[in-house]
C-alpha cells in the first residue's frame, strides 16, 4: 500500500483495499465520493490521478496519513503507465518476522480465509534462490498438519520483498554438499504477487472444498459416470456439500457427458464455455478430470489455426469487477486451451452472458453441459431441435466474428485476451517463464486427490513460450 501512494496508484490502493475487506467497486467507489466507471479505470490502468485534493479526499475516506503519496506526478509518460497497469502486491502483514496470516478473500463459491504462514528473513539471495537457516522453529512449522506457508523477506534495491513456500513441501529439498548448514530454499520465482497469490487462493480454495467433503465425494463422484441431471441432482440434494464440491461433481458429470457423446459430434464440434472469472476458469487448470477432457476433445498440435474452437462471454463488467489475481487464473486457463490448438474467441456482449454451455455439430446436433452458475449439479442433454441448434449457432458465429481476442495465432490471441483483461503482457510472459523453471509443487500443491497443477504448469509453459528477450 506504501509503494502504491508512493507512486499514485490509486488503481493499486483500489484493488488492495477490494481484496482485503471484499468490498465490489461500486461499494468502494461510495467510499471515496466516486463512480464505479471511474474506479474501473483506475484499476484497469486507463486513468491516473495526479490532482492533490482527489488525493486528499481519498486520505480522508481511507484514513491513511496524505504525506504518504509522495511528490505530485509531473506527467503520466509510458514507465508510469506500466506501473499503473502493473500487477497489486497482496494484503500480507510481514513485519515484525514471526507468524503471520495471509488473508485470503471470500469468491463466490470458496470461502476464503487465511493461511498460517512463518515470516522469516532471508539469509543470503544466490542466483535464483533464497535461503534461510534451519531452525526448530522452522522444523516445527515444516510438521504443521495443514496447508501452511514459510515466506522469505528481502531488500532489493531499497524494497522489501517476500517469497512464499509450501512449509511443508518446501522443507523437504536436500541440502546441497557445499551447503554450510542446513537450509530452506525458495525459488525466487514464488515471489509474492498477484500470479502466487491467485494460485494459493485457488488451491487453498478448492482444497479446503474438497477435503471437507471427501467421504461424500467418494460415494457421489462415481454416479457422475453415465449420469443424467435427476438421478444425480437427488443424490446431490441429500447431502449438505460446499459449494466448491458442488462445482467438482458438475463439472465431472458435464465433462464425462460431452464424452460419452463425443462420437456423435463429429470431428471439429464447437465449444461454448460459461466461465467468466478467474475462479470459475481455474478449475480448468486444477479439477484433474477437466485436463483430462481438453485432451480428449482437443483437435492436435498447439500449431494448430483450425479445428476446434471455445467461446467465452465476458463482459466489461465482469472484468472490472474481478481482482487482478482472479484475472490471470482466467487468462492461464485460456492459455491452456491454446495450447492444446483450441482457439479461442471472446464476447464481450452482455446478452449472451446466460447462453447454456454447450458443443454444437452445426446443423446436426448439440450437446448440452451446462453447469457453472446453474442450480442443482448441471444440466446435461442432447438435443437436434432446429431452434436450439439455430440459437447456438448464432451465439457461437457472433462470439467468432467479434472477438475482443481475434487474431490469427494463438500468441496474438493470448496478448488481446491479456489486454482485454487489463494484464501486463510483458510482466505475464516474465513470471510463467519463471515459475515454468521451477514448477508450481513446492509453491501450493494441493493436498485432495483430485486436485492436480499439471494443467497450471502446461499453462505458464505456453505462455512463457511466447516470451520475447
Amino acid at each position: 500500500m506504501r509503494q502504491a501512494l508512493a507512486a499514485w496508484d490509486l488503481g493499486a490502493v483500489s484493488r488492495l483495499v477490494r481484496s482485503h475487506t471484499g468490498l465490489s467497486q461500486t461499494a468502494f467507489a461510495r467510499i471515496v465520493n466516486s463512480d464505479q466507471s471511474e474506479i474501473s479505470r483506475l484499476e484497469r490502468g486507463r486513468r491516473a490521478v495526479k490532482d492533490r485534493k482527489r488525493m486528499t479526499q481519498w486520505a480522508q475516506a481511507l484514513n491513511f496519513p496524505e504525506q504518504l503519496a509522495g511528490a505530485l506526478p509531473s506527467s503520466l509518460d509510458e514507465t508510469t503507465a506500466l506501473t499503473l497497469r502493473a500487477p497489486s502486491l497482496p494484503p500480507l502483514i510481514v513485519e515484525p518476522a514471526g507468524p503471520r496470516q495471509l488473508h485470503l478473500p471470500v469468491g463466490q463459491n470458496l470461502s476464503g480465509g487465511s493461511l498460517p504462514t512463518l515470516v522469516l528473513d532471508a539469509d543470503t539471495f544466490r542466483g535464483n534462490e533464497l535461503h534461510i537457516s534451519r531452525s526448530p522453529e522452522l522444523d516445527a512449522w515444516a510438521g504443521t498438519p495443514t496447508r501452511a506457508l514459510v515466506i522469505a523477506t528481502r531488500t532489493v534495491d531499497g524494497t522489501s520483498r517476500q517469497f512464499a513456500v509450501d512449509a511443508r513441501y518446501g522443507t523437504r529439498a536436500k541440502d546441497s554438499a557445499g551447503d554450510q548448514g542446513r537450509v530452506l530454499r525458495i525459488p525466487s520465482a514464488y515471489e509474492l504477487d498477484d500470479l502466487t497469490y491467485g494460485i494459493l487462493w485457488a488451491v487453498a480454495g478448492f482444497d479446503a472444498a474438497l477435503l471437507s467433503d471427501d467421504t461424500d465425494l467418494h460415494t457421489l463422484l462415481p454416479l457422475t459416470n453415465g449420469a443424467d441431471l435427476d438421478p444425480l441432482a437427488a443424490a446431490v440434494q441429500d447431502e449438505e456439500l460446499t459449494p466448491g464440491s458442488l462445482m467438482f461433481i458438475g463439472s465431472q458429470a458435464s465433462a464425462g457427458y460431452i464424452l460419452d457423446n463425443r462420437a456423435t459430434l463429429g470431428d471439429s464440434p464447437i465449444f461454448w464455455t460459461r466461465e467468466r472469472t478467474g475462479e470459475e476458469a481455474v478449475t480448468w487448470l486444477l479439477f484433474t478430470h477437466k485436463l483430462d477432457y481438453l485432451r480428449r476433445s482437443a483437435p492436435g498440435t498447439p500449431q494448430a489455426t483450425t479445428g476446434t474452437g471455445r467461446a467465452f462471454c465476458i463482459p466489461p463488467h465482469a472484468v472490472t469487477r474481478s481482482p487482478a489475481h482472479e484475472r490471470i487464473l482466467l487468462f492461464l486457463a485460456i492459455a491452456l486451451m491454446e495450447s492444446l490448438g483450441i482457439t479461442t474467441w471472446i464476447t464481450e456482449n452482455p446478452d449472451l452472458a446466460e447462453t447454456d454451455g454447450f458443443v454444437l455439430l452445426p446443423r446436426q446436433r448439440a450437446v448440452i453441459a451446462s453447469w457453472v452458475r446453474a442450480d442443482a449439479v448441471s444440466k446435461l442433454g442432447l438435443t437436434t431441435r432446429p431452434a436450439d441448434l439455430h440459437a447456438f449457432a448464432d451465439a457461437i458465429g457472433h462470439a467468432a466474428a467479434h472477438s475482443v481476442t481475434s487474431a490469427g495465432l494463438a500468441r496474438g490471441r493470448l496478448v488481446a485476451t491479456a489486454d482485454y483483461l487489463g494484464l501486463d503482457w510483458a510482466w505475464l510472459t516474465r513470471r510463467c517463464h519463471q515459475l515454468a523453471l521451477v514448477g508450481t509443487r513446492a509453491l501450493a500443491r494441493p493436498r485432495s486427490r483430485l486436485l492436480g497443477l499439471e494443467g497450471l504448469d502446461a499453462a505458464c509453459r505456453f505462455v512463457a513460450s511466447h516470451r520475447t528477450t
